[in-house]
C-alpha cells in the first residue's frame, strides 16, 4: 500500500509505504502490517503513529444483490479493457441522503465477471472531500475449473480538507501471492493475531486498528484523530541577520474540542503558523477556516542595483497576517474559495539607512480574493485573484518610487501541478505557474519566502522581487538502501520588474533535500538550495537552507 501526499507545491511531500498480510472471509477482512516505510526509511514496530483518515463506509455497493434499489444502471456500450470485450455499465445513486458510489463498471461479455470499476464516492464525511477509485480484477485462482476473478489492485485519489486547504492524497494498493481456500488460513491468521505487529480490521463503521489486549485482539472503538511532533531545527536565509532557530511543536487535531473542528499548529519559538477549520459550516459544501502567521524577528527589506545592495535604502519589516477563508465545494473535484486577508507591516530604519530616506508608514493591508481549484487524476489546477487596499500610505523613500495609486493593487496567479510515480519511492513532480498584478511597488511585488507558494530554492526571502513571474519547477525523489530519501530540485523562472524596465530576467535554483530516520525515533529532514540570480541582485545571497528534526509524540 502506497500513500503519497504533498502539503504544498514547494514541499517535497510524504511517501508512506506498507507491506501487509491480508486475510478475508465471510466474516470480514483484516490485515497485519509487516513493514512500514516513511519517506524511504524503513521503520520497525515503533513507527510514527498516523491518524486513520478515510471516506465514510459504504455498505451498499453498486453490484450487491439487494431487495432495495440504491442505484440506477445504464448500458453505455461495449468497450475493450486489456484483452476483454466488456459491457460498459454506468451506475448512479438514486438518493443523496447517504454515502454511495457513481461511476462505471466494465463486465466481460462472455464470462460476465467484473474486470474494472471506476467510481466516485458521494456524500462524504469530514475531512474527506472526494474519493475516486479505479479497481482492477484479474483471474487469481481456479475453482471447479473456472477462473476466479479477484481484486488485484486499485488506485485511490482522495482530496482531504486539512489546515483549510484541499490536499490530494494518492493511494496505490497491489495484491499478490493469493491463497484461496487454503487449509492453513485460520492457523496463519491466528499467528498474525498472536504476534506483535500492527493490525487493522474492516468494520461497518470503517477501518479500525485491531489492537492486542493480552492474548486477544480487540477493535479500537475510537480511531486516532490527532498527531503531534516535537520540531527542532534551524533556517538559514540571507534576508535575516542570523540563522533562525526553530524549537516548538507541530500539532494536528481533526476533532478539536470534540466538535468536528480541525486545528493545525506549528509553534517554533520565533514563528507561529495556525489554522482553525470548520468543515461543513453551512451544509455539506461550505467550509470556513481562519489562518494566522506571526514571526518575532524582522526581515531585512533590501534593494539592489547592478553594483549590489543599496545599503542607504535598506529597511526592516515586522510582519503579521491573518486570514478568513470560505470554501464552496462545487463538485467532487472543483472548489471556489473566498478570501479575506489582514496583514500588518511595521517598517523601521536600519542602522545604514540614510537620513533623507523616508520610512514608509507602518500599515494594515486588507485583501479580498477569489480562488478556484480543480483536482483530478493527480492534476492540481489552482487560480487566484486578489484586490488589496492599504490603510495608511504616504510618500516614502526619496520620492521617485512612490505613487498614491499604489495604495491599492491587484494580484493574480495560476498554477498546474502533477506527480508521476515510477516506483514506491521514485517520483517526479512538475509545476508550472504564472504570477502577475497591477500597481505593484517595492513592498507588494512577488518575493520568494520559505513559506511562499512561489518559492525558488536558494533565492532569499527578500530583496529579489518581480511584478510578473513565470516559472517551471521540477523535482525527482528516490530511495537509497531503504534508509534515505533524496530529493533533487530544479527551478527556472523569468521575472520582470516593471518599475525598472520591461526586460525579463532569468532566475534559476537548484536544491537537494534528504530524509532519514535519526536518533531516538526521530525523522531528520533537510534542504539546501543554490540560486543563480541576475547581476541586478548581486550580493543578495544565493544559498538558503533548513534542517528540521521531528519527534512523534
Amino acid at each position: 500500500m502506497e500513500n503519497h501526499f504533498r502539503p504544498s507545491a514547494t514541499d517535497p511531500g510524504f511517501d508512506v509505504v506498507t507491506e501487509n498480510r491480508f486475510y478475508s472471509d465471510k466474516d470480514g477482512s483484516e490485515w497485519e502490517e509487516t513493514a512500514f516505510s516513511l519517506n524511504g526509511t524503513r521503520w520497525g514496530s515503533k513507527r510514527p503513529p498516523f491518524p486513520l483518515l478515510q471516506p465514510e463506509k459504504v455498505l451498499s455497493l453498486p453490484l450487491d444483490l439487494r431487495l432495495t434499489k440504491d442505484y440506477r444502471y445504464q448500458l453505455e456500450g461495449v468497450e475493450k479493457v486489456d484483452d476483454h470485450e466488456c459491457y460498459a455499465v454506468r451506475f448512479e445513486p438514486l438518493t443523496g441522503s447517504h454515502s454511495l458510489y457513481r461511476g462505471m463498471v466494465w463486465i466481460d461479455t462472455k464470462s460476465f465477471v467484473k474486470v474494472k470499476v471506476q467510481a466516485v464516492q458521494t456524500h462524504l464525511g469530514i475531512p474527506v472531500v472526494s474519493n475516486e477509485e479505479i479497481q482492477h480484477f484479474t483471474p487469481e485462482a481456479t475453482v471447479e475449473d473456472r477462473p476466479l476473478y479477484l481484486l488485484s489492485g486499485f488506485t485511490s485519489r482522495q482530496i482531504m480538507l486539512i489546515a483549510g486547504r484541499n490536499m490530494l492524497v494518492e493511494r496505490m494498493v497491489r495484491f499478490s501471492d493469493f491463497e484461496v481456500n487454503a487449509p492453513s488460513f485460520s492457523e496463519k491468521r491466528a499467528i498474525s493475531r498472536a504476534g506483535g505487529n500492527i493490525m487493522y480490521r474492516d468494520t461497518d463503521e470503517g477501518l479500525r486498528y485491531y489492537l492486542k489486549r493480552g492474548d486477544k485482539r480487540v477493535i479500537e472503538d475510537h480511531p486516532t484523530m490527532s498527531a503531534k511532533a516535537l520540531a527542532v531545527g534551524v533556517i538559514v536565509d540571507p534576508s535575516f541577520d542570523y540563522p533562525l532557530p526553530i524549537i516548538g511543536v507541530n500539532y494536528l487535531n481533526f476533532n478539536f474540542l470534540n466538535k468536528d473542528t480541525q486545528l493545525a499548529l506549528l509553534f517554533g519559538g520565533i514563528l507561529a503558523l495556525a489554522n482553525v477549520q470548520r468543515p461543513k459550516a453551512l451544509g455539506d459544501k461550505v467550509d470556513v477556516n481562519l489562518d494566522l502567521f506571526a514571526i518575532a524577528v524582522p526581515v531585512n527589506d533590501e534593494v539592489f542595483d547592478s553594483h549590489g545592495e543599496v545599503r542607504s535604502e535598506r529597511l526592516r519589516d515586522h510582519t503579521f497576517s491573518a486570514g478568513l477563508n470560505i470554501g464552496y465545494q462545487l463538485t467532487s473535484f472543483q472548489k471556489l474559495i473566498g478570501n479575506y486577508q489582514l496583514r500588518f507591516d511595521g517598517y523601521s530604519r536600519d542602522s545604514q539607512t540614510t537620513p533623507d530616506f523616508a520610512t514608509p508608514a507602518s500599515t494594515f493591508t486588507n485583501g479580498f480574493g477569489l480562488g478556484y481549484e480543480y483536482r483530478r487524476s493527480g492534476y492540481s489546477l489552482i487560480g487566484n485573484v486578489f484586490y488589496y487596499r492599504r490603510g495608511f500610505w504616504r510618500s516614502w523613500g526619496l520620492g521617485e518610487g512612490f505613487s498614491p495609486d499604489q495604495a491599492s493593487y491587484k494580484k493574480f496567479s495560476m498554477s498546474l501541478s502533477k506527480d508521476f510515480f515510477i516506483q514506491p519511492f521514485h517520483k517526479i513532480h512538475v509545476n508550472a505557474a504564472y504570477y502577475g498584478g497591477s500597481r505593484l511597488d517595492r513592498f507588494s511585488m512577488y518575493q520568494f519566502g520559505l513559506f511562499d507558494e512561489n518559492r525558488i530554492h536558494g533565492v532569499p526571502s527578500n530583496g529579489v522581487r518581480f511584478s510578473d513571474l513565470a516559472m517551471f519547477r521540477g523535482s525527482y525523489s528516490f530511495n537509497l538502501f531503504d534508509q534515505y530519501r533524496l530529493d533533487v530540485f530544479v527551478d527556472q523562472a523569468l521575472g520582470r520588474d516593471r518599475l525598472l524596465d520591461d526586460k525579463w530576467r532569468s532566475v534559476s535554483g537548484l536544491g537537494v533535500g534528504f530524509n532519514l530516520r535519526f536518533l531516538y525515533g526521530t525523522l531528520l529532514r533537510g534542504e539546501i538550495g543554490k540560486s543563480f540570480l541576475p547581476d541586478l541582485y548581486r550580493g543578495s545571497g544565493s544559498v538558503v537552507g533548513q534542517v528540521m528534526i521531528l519527534k512523534p509524540l
